[in-house]
């Protein structure tokens, strides 16, 4: 269930520990789970397998899209903005020295997700992932984190073979700047 209106309690959880605060994941589709599992770590090298379903993920991806979709600026094609903006944050990313894969151990924590509440921060939407009892984890992702998160979900929707529908024309590579097959040139 998704819900971005509640406030996630971001301090503590029922127990009065902080919530697993994840620093980095990878992101792969698990097919005998039929399910995409972040790997994901902490600041302190802890380690957690966070289970997602698909039928969580299609609501999550709209309020995601909605989110950055609010931020075109007034009089651009929101299509054409939207593209051009998550094909700048795919450059910036390919500059970068990748960050090496999360490996999990055999005594990794694992959890289904059933709940993630969103809310929004000044620079992008803080993401409160919860289990049952204890399983608990915060991710806050500035927005252009938000658009490779959708990149990393649409790649493992695409090896699970599930429905691409749910996110948006603007997501598929250069799309918005492509006109029956030729590049446009913007300069």
């Amino acid at each position: 269930m998704v819900d971005p209106a509640k406030d996630p309690e971001i301090d503590a959880s029922s127990e009065g520990e902080r919530p697993f605060a994840v620093q980095t994941f990878t992101a792969r589709y698990d097919p005998v789970e039929d399910r995409i599992c972040l790997s994901a770590v902490d600041a302190d090298g802890a380690k957690q397998a966070i289970y997602l379903t698909r039928r969580l993920m299609d609501q999550i991806i709209p309020v995601v899209v909605k989110h950055l979709e609010e931020k075109t600026p007034k009089g651009v094609p929101a299509d054409l903005a939207q593209s051009m903006t998550q094909e700048r944050v795919r450059q910036v990313r390919q500059a970068e020295t990748p960050a090496p894969p999360v490996q999990l151990d055999v005594e990794t924590p694992r959890w289904l997700c059933t709940t993630i509440q969103l809310k929004k921060q000044p620079a992008g939407l803080a993401l409160t992932m919860t289990g049952h009892k204890d399983c608990k984890a915060q991710l806050p992702l500035a927005d252009p984190h938000l658009r490779t998160v959708l990149d990393i979900f649409r790649s493992s929707y695409a090896k699970a073979g599930w429905d691409l529908r749910v996110f948006p024309d603007w997501l598929v590579l250069n799309k918005a700047l492509t006109m029956q097959g030729r590049q446009l040139r913007l300069n």
